[in-house]
């Protein structure tokens, strides 16, 4: 199996791999240069490749759903005519401010401002050019980054254009911080952003004649409550006038001295921002250049942002936009870019890919989309409704799901226990509830992904609506386990569950993942954590979902005599949930294939009647790990705008960033460690599970021995206990090298531990009625009409 999984990975991803300018002076200020050192002649070229300049339009807060014919004339004329999208702005914390979105840009990272006790942004300062001094905060922006696990490097693309020989102006104090340098001082021209939209237009065309990228800050939208408050650092920058400064000390020391003032509505910000990209579109184009417009931040509770791409790139091919949807790389979704994406946009578009092999994002691009214009921005709209909404049925989805659970784990603990009765009549009602329960609770996860095929978002009542899809879907898997002719074997029932799961899941990894994508356990795009592929609770239910699965064709198929064609399929099953877990471009799981080769090999081994050694677990543990390393390592010899996360995190690791990424996923799993949604499944499940399996007073080593109340089952299906032991290990391994931790084997639990009541409970139903369970669990035989036990 191992010598089958190296060469069709291999395979598969074969097939799949298809120093600075002078000081410059602008309008209204200079900037310095970050080393003293001249850009040599081969540098300064680089950046000359590029003929069609590009403008870089940033705000913070602006999303579709802002945009009217009346109120934002400018932006709706770029949903006629651009290429349209969302922005996932997620940054280091769940809410963006503007200064962590233009931070962002400036490190091709998530990179985020200080975080205040009172949850404020910082208003941002245009900085001080006479003389010229570093953006307003830098200290305080240097200080928390060099805090946070994510890599960032501050002024990694001013330093890149510079380096590059770009010719660049920065208008307005996001662009400042977008284009400094790591010193905080802007590259290229720095110009302060004019107050009339006259000016604006005049300051952006005086700035294309000249250079080959503008980037221009067009204002922030905030959330009513959420207005921008300044620092006392940017006093000390000089950032403030007097009177600032006087009313900032002022406040500091007696918030209750503060006047009151009118915030302006959503509407009327709304307004002043697309008045500025109104005068930044009539400049650009007549200058034939391509505009950029993407909002990088939220303006309050995280949502998907408004981005906007419109050139005809007649120069360069990767500038043309206009009457499309927009993607990228790293989301591989219609229609969704990341704010972290602009970074690498810019690069490749002035022709300095060499500066984005590390970055996180991948340039944004065209895709097409529906032909009307309308369709478009519905679509945009349909799916932020969507993102925005999932995130309020999840955490209600999981707690239910846990606290039902937990109740199943208790009345499970409490029936499979009663033994030492031959006259079990009174206990078969609940017996046959508890397979009912135990199989629709086991259902459950697959229906929640299942949810997604009917648009209960779009319902006057979507919270209601979404339960009421995500029941029909239970109620439906749960009426095909006990329907066909499979409900007469122990497994049958469980193995159809674990069939639907495992189905859904491998389809939906290769048509997209779209069903993964905003589920209550599947990605969530404002969390801007996965766009496609297996997510981590994905990846636990198609393990647990396979190995039950596997041991359903295996016990069948040896129960006919046929052992060869059972080694067979536990390992054609395996490689398959390998491939399509791992593989880039399906599932794109880089801590996935080691648990699932661990575990179906060693069920593989135990199926053909072999002893397993310690010797033999050490040789799948190195081919799982050289299986990985493989796939990320042929990933990344592909184009960096190619490349998966896999092919991006084994270029992180080459870049020296290893121990960000381990600390970052370490503190993630630690934090997830202390959720007591996932500590009840978890405990609960394997409690319980040791309860049934063992029995009440355990003997060493006797696992579904005497003393346990599944010791008959275990007669009647052999393979059960490698299964649980299998399944057992795949969750363990999953835990430890995840970094979602303990949310692994919470999520594996919530099947396989059903599944597993569900089995009992079938089998306890199917046993005759004088037949006698002794209070060591031993049963005399079988079910009534069931084949001979195989063994193993």
């Amino acid at each position: 199996m191992l010598a089958l999984l190296v060469l069709a990975l291999g395979l598969g991803l074969s097939v799949a791999s298809a120093a600075p300018a002078t000081a410059t002076t602008g309008s209204t200020g200079t900037t310095r240069t970050s080393t003293g050192v001249l850009a040599t002649d081969d540098a300064a070229t680089a950046g000359d490749s590029a003929t069609t300049p590009l403008v870089l339009v940033g705000m913070t807060g602006v999303r579709w759903d802002d945009v009217t014919t009346l109120t934002t004339p400018a932006l709706w004329s770029l949903s006629r005519s651009a290429s349209i999208g969302l922005v996932a702005a997620r940054s280091v914390t769940t809410r963006s401010c503007p200064a962590d979105g233009w931070l962002g840009v400036s490190a091709g990272a998530r990179a985020a401002d200080v975080v205040v006790a009172d949850g404020s942004c910082r208003t941002l300062r245009e900085p001080i050019t006479e003389p010229a001094r570093p953006v307003p905060g830098w200290e305080d922006y240097t200080a928390a980054v060099d805090a946070q696990s994510y890599g960032a490097r501050l002024g990694l693309l001013g330093e890149a254009l510079q380096a590059g020989g770009a010719q660049v102006t920065g208008i307005g104090p996001g662009a400042a911080i977008a284009l400094s340098d790591s010193d905080g001082y802007p590259v290229g021209t720095y110009v302060h952003r004019p107050s009339g939209t006259s000016s604006l237009t005049q300051a952006v065309r005086e700035a294309l004649r000249t250079s080959d990228l503008v980037v221009v800050d067009a204002g922030s939208v905030r959330d009513a409550g959420q207005a921008t408050v300044g620092r006392t650092s940017d006093a000390a920058d000089g950032a403030l006038t007097e009177q600032e400064q006087a009313e900032l000390v002022a406040g500091a020391d007696d918030p209750s001295s503060t006047e009151a003032f009118v915030e302006p509505t959503r509407a009327q910000q709304t307004q002043v921002v697309d008045t500025r990209v109104g005068a930044v579109l009539d400049a650009a184009e007549r200058a034939g250049a391509t505009v950029l417009v993407v909002s990088i931040a939220d303006s309050g509770r995280a949502q998907l942002q408004l981005a906007a791409a419109v050139g005809t790139g007649s120069d360069t091919p990767e500038l043309a936009f206009g009457e499309s949807l927009l993607t990228s790389g790293s989301t591989r979704q219609p229609g969704l870019v990341q704010a972290v994406d602009v970074t690498p946009t810019v690069l490749e578009a002035l022709g300095l890919d060499d500066s984005m092999a590390a970055l996180s994002g991948a340039p944004i691009s065209a895709t097409p989309g529906p032909a009307a214009a309308s369709a478009r921005v519905d679509h945009l709209l349909d799916v932020a409704r969507k993102a925005l909404l999932i995130t309020r049925v999840s955490a209600p989805f999981s707690a239910q799901l846990v606290l039902v659970q937990a109740a199943l784990f208790v009345a499970a603990a409490i029936i499979l226990t009663r033994t030492g009765r031959s006259d079990r009549a009174p206990l078969r009602p609940a017996l046959r509830v508890l397979r009912v329960a135990a199989l629709a609770l086991a259902a459950a996860p697959v229906a929640s992904f299942l949810t997604g095929l009917v648009p209960w978002w779009r319902s006057a009542t979507p919270s209601t609506a979404f339960w009421w899809v995500t029941i029909g879907w239970v109620v439906a898997i749960t009426v095909l386990a006990l329907a066909g002719p499979w409900r007469r074997r122990p497994l049958g029932p469980a193995g159809v569950v674990a069939a639907v799961t495992v189905l859904v899941l491998v389809v939906d990894a290769c048509t997209g993942s779209t069903l993964v994508i905003d589920s209550p356990m599947g990605a969530h795009r404002i969390l801007a954590a996965r766009f496609y592929g297996m997510s981590n609770q994905a990846f636990a239910l198609l393990t647990a979902g396979g190995l039950l699965l596997a041991v359903v064709i295996a016990d069948e198929l040896l129960r006919r005599g046929r052992r060869t064609a059972a080694v067979w399929s536990v390992a054609a099953l395996g490689l398959l949930l390998v491939v399509v877990d791992g593989m880039p471009g399906l599932g794109s799981d880089f801590g996935g294939p080691p648990p699932l080769i661990l575990a179906f090999s060693l069920l593989t081994i135990q199926v053909s009647g072999r002893k397993v050694r310690w010797r033999t677990i050490a040789i799948i543990c190195l081919a799982g790990a050289l299986a990985v390393g493989g796939i990320a390592g042929l990933d990344w010899l592909r184009p960096a705008s190619e490349r998966t996360h896999l092919g991006r995190f084994f270029a992180t690791v080459l870049d020296g960033g290893l121990w960000d990424v381990v600390y970052r996923k370490l503190e993630v799993n630690l934090r997830v460690l202390t959720s007591w949604r996932y500590l009840v499944l978890a405990i609960g499940g394997v409690a319980l599970t040791a309860l049934v399996v063992t029995g009440p007073h355990p003997r060493r080593g006797d696992l579904l021995g005497k003393g346990s109340p599944m010791a008959g089952l275990r007669t009647a299906v052999p393979l059960l206990k490698p299964a649980v032991a299998a399944i057992g290990l795949a969750l363990t391994v999953g835990f430890l090298i995840n970094d979602s931790g303990i949310v692994v084997p919470a999520t594996g639990i919530a099947l396989a531990v059903p599944c597993l009541v569900a089995a009992a409970a079938q089998w306890r139903l199917g046993a005759p009625d004088g037949q006698v369970v002794d209070p060591e669990g031993e049963a005399v035989a079988g079910p009534p009409g069931q084949a001979a036990p195989a063994t193993v």
